[in-house]
């Protein structure tokens, strides 16, 4: 008799789904930093047109990491 009765289903797409959160997560994290970095770095240099660039990818990334959160918690919350 078995102890427990796992749902290979929901198993699996519990651990598909955390991965490609965490990838993308990651992903726009880093993106947010090389924006920032490349921004400072450029508005040191004096290139100003490529600082806002990277100043507004920046910002970018920093929204699509606030909505990840919030969908995380969300979903966390939801269950």
């Amino acid at each position: 008799m078995p102890l427990a009765s796992i749902d290979w289903d929901k198993l699996l797409e519990l651990v598909w789904a955390a991965a490609l959160g965490g990838i993308v997560v990651s992903g726009v994290f880093a993106t947010l930093i090389l924006g920032v970095t490349r921004a400072s770095d450029l508005r040191r240099e004096g290139h100003t047109t490529a600082a806002a660039a990277y100043s507004a990818l920046a910002a970018l990334a920093a929204l699509a990491f606030a909505g990840s959160v919030v969908l995380g918690v969300s979903v966390i919350v939801s269950k």
